[in-house]
């Protein structure tokens, strides 16, 4: 109970875990079962290896809880189709296992499977009325169709029925927050930090919501104190790092993005997500700044790689070009940045220069640093990571 409920840091989690090393009353084969077991309950924030079942174990290489252990684990390393098909495992033995429904209704949410979350959602809701999964499943498909108030009004129901349960507060949270309604958002995610004291997640989306409202010094305090109890959650860092871009403290921006892409390869995580586009995005922002430009491309195509529809992406190439003197590329990206956002002020007067320079014969392959420099990057978008309902 005192792991699921989330009322344990990661000091108390160690602790009881050298209890059960150090306990004289287990057998050998009894304390790594049990130590085996705990660790897969545990949180997977600080410990983001894949959890391999020890050979003297491997009867429980099928079992329920082992298989939803091994799913969170891969869904909260954006691994969502490994996570979905480990689910699928898990419910051919028991169809209705909660825990393992929380992960599955995750992953239809991240895959974007509107057509199964609706069925799933319906056909729990007609077994168990009364059970917080049940309108969490429904809650979590309006979500995804956004339509905010039916998923608020599903989500709160899921919350009465059961309020400790964490995915819905945060769930809850990112609903209001969905629609700029920020006062509610806090007040939801302080109710979640309040019940979820052990859990970081309630900390990084009260920063994001400070961060949001132009309120940079409390949205730190909260990130910090998120850092404090997962301090290799590659999320919080990088959005420390895309705090610290936005008011300008480039040295740290800088040193909490490389930290986040850093425990982003070192993990198990999926780097080719869409989840981390906007780490390499606003890498790329600091390094143009640090007028480290070869780096800063390097960045920005990673994020095309990820997120090819995004105008910030095309807007930062067209940016670190010019910057260049590369008048002809900057053109060109400008022009790719346009087609997605049409109207964006920045992307035209940075195209505007652009045309302006190549115009004159003989600015090409020069460089020509000063007069770019003297746009306003302050209004070039920085990126958070969008807020995962899990």
């Amino acid at each position: 109970a005192v792991v699921s409920t989330q009322s344990t840091g990661k000091c108390e989690e160690e602790i009881i875990a050298d209890t059960i090393e150090g306990s004289d009353d287990l057998t050998t084969e009894e304390a790594d079962l049990i130590r085996f077991l705990y660790s897969g309950m545990s949180k997977k924030y600080h410990n983001q290896q894949k959890q391999v079942v020890p050979s003297s174990l491997t009867c429980f290489n099928n079992n329920v809880t082992v298989l939803t252990s091994q799913a969170e684990r891969q869904y909260y390393n954006c691994r969502f189709n490994s996570a979905y098909e480990t689910c699928l495992r898990a419910l051919k033995t028991d169809p209705y296992h909660f825990p393992t429904l929380l992960v599955h209704i995750g992953c239809l949410y991240e895959l974007g499977k509107k057509n199964d979350l609706f069925i799933l959602g319906h056909k729990l809701v007609e077994l168990y009325p009364k059970a917080y999964i049940s309108w969490y499943a429904i809650g979590i498909y309006y979500s995804l169709i956004k339509k905010w108030e039916s998923a608020r009004q599903c989500l709160s129901k899921s919350t009465n029925l059961n309020k400790l349960f964490a995915a819905g507060w945060l769930a809850y949270g990112h609903a209001f927050a969905a629609e700029g309604e920020n006062d509610q958002a806090l007040a939801t995610y302080f109710t979640a930090s309040r019940l979820l004291k052990g859990c970081h997640l309630p900390l990084l989306y009260i920063g994001l919501q400070y961060g949001s409202t132009n309120n940079p010094l409390l949205a730190e305090k909260f990130f910090k104190e998120a850092i404090a109890l997962a301090p290799n959650d590659p999320f919080v860092l990088a959005e420390m790092g895309a705090l610290y871009t936005q008011t300008g403290k480039w040295e740290y921006a800088l040193s909490y993005l490389q930290q986040a892409l850093s425990k982003v390869k070192e993990g198990e995580h999926e780097w080719a997500a869409t989840t981390w586009s906007p780490l390499y995005i606003n890498l790329g922002q600091v390094y143009r700044i640090a007028k480290q430009y070869d780096q800063a491309i390097k960045c920005f195509k990673h994020a095309q790689f990820l997120a090819c529809d995004n105008s910030t992406v095309y807007t930062g190439l067209g940016f670190v070009y010019a910057l260049q003197g590369k008048a002809i590329e900057a053109v060109e990206y400008c022009h790719k940045a346009l087609d997605k956002a049409r109207q964006d002020p920045f992307t035209l007067q940075l195209l505007e220069m652009s045309l302006t320079a190549l115009a004159d014969p003989g600015s090409e392959g020069k460089s020509d640093d000063d007069e770019p420099e003297k746009l306003d990057d302050r209004k070039l978008k920085v990126e958070t990571n969008t807020p995962t309902i899990f």
